[in-house]
């Protein structure tokens, strides 16, 4: 089973979004981790996980925060998701012949159909090359299949821990303060660990079109005090420099181009898992 669920959350004791729309059966499995000196203010019934003190107010703390997850999780399956996310369900239409359960194209998920959800999720990470798992931005249109594997994962992602555990120490997953995620997938990729998406279930940021929420998501806002924010954080030169530096890892994999007067990237992440497996059978030859 998905054993915890891990909320990292900062500056937003009074605004929890995803532990508040998940079943109450999945509250039970949720840790939030948060600044120890913020505890005061959060009385959600679950349980806390404070941060080392030496990592608040760092400039990397999202991504060593992370790391601090992975390493608390161990060898269990687990989630870790963003803390203003609202679950949403496609029409099954679109992967099953045009067979429709909803009247509308897409809806918020039910409790019940969250809970399937992570019952699935857990089956697909016992699947031995599975070891991350997710759902699907809903600005993406839907394909004809029910997941897709061997693809980036963001906001709310599931780990097996028996697998992440055995290479956690060995990556490099801590240098940026941003971009972190896309980091972590390349790491994983390189090192054998593939991933699973569903196209079923997708997730809704809503600090991406919440005004309120924007100015807490200090990861990017608080780079930003001493000169003007940019209207796009992932257009800014300081995540294109995190990607440039990426590229130089994985040259192979990922493609920096200009289209329409914006920078674009590629990421050619079976490349990446492909070459890990052809690492490893040579290992196992020799």
């Amino acid at each position: 089973m998905i054993e915890k669920i891990y909320i990292p959350t900062v500056r937003r004791a009074d605004n929890q979004i995803s532990f508040l729309n998940l079943p109450d059966e999945l509250k039970k499995k949720v840790i939030m981790v948060i600044d120890p000196n913020e505890k005061h203010l959060y009385n959600y019934d679950c349980e806390y996980l404070c941060i080392p003190e030496k990592l608040v107010g760092t400039w990397t703390q999202l991504s060593e925060t992370r790391l601090f997850i992975h390493k608390h999780a161990g060898n269990i399956k687990y989630a870790v998701i963003d803390d203003d996310v609202i679950i949403k369900k496609r029409n099954q239409k679109y992967f099953t012949d045009g067979v429709s359960d909803m009247e509308m194209s897409k809806r918020n998920a039910t409790p019940e159909e969250i809970i399937r959800m992570y019952n699935l999720i857990d089956e697909w990470l016992d699947e031995e090359t599975i070891g991350i798992a997710g759902l699907s931005d809903p600005g993406i249109p839907p394909g004809d299949k029910r997941y897709l594997d061997t693809v980036n994962l963001f906001t709310y992602v599931f780990y097996d821990g028996r697998k992440i555990s055995k290479i956690i120490d060995d990556m490099n997953i801590t240098s940026t303060r941003i971009a972190e995620d896309i980091i972590f997938m390349f790491e994983a990729f390189s090192r054998g660990i593939n991933s699973r998406k569903s196209i079923e279930f997708m997730y809704d940021n809503r600090s991406m079109v919440d005004k309120d929420l924007h100015d807490t998501r200090i990861v990017w806002t608080e780079m930003f005090k001493d000169k003007e924010e940019p209207k796009n954080f992932y257009q800014s030169e300081e995540h294109h420099n995190v990607i440039l530096e990426l590229q130089k890892r994985y040259p192979y994999a990922i493609d920096i181009f200009e289209k329409d007067g914006k920078i674009k990237y590629r990421y050619r992440v079976k490349e990446v898992y492909k070459r890990s497996q052809i690492s490893n059978s040579v290992e196992e030859f020799m």
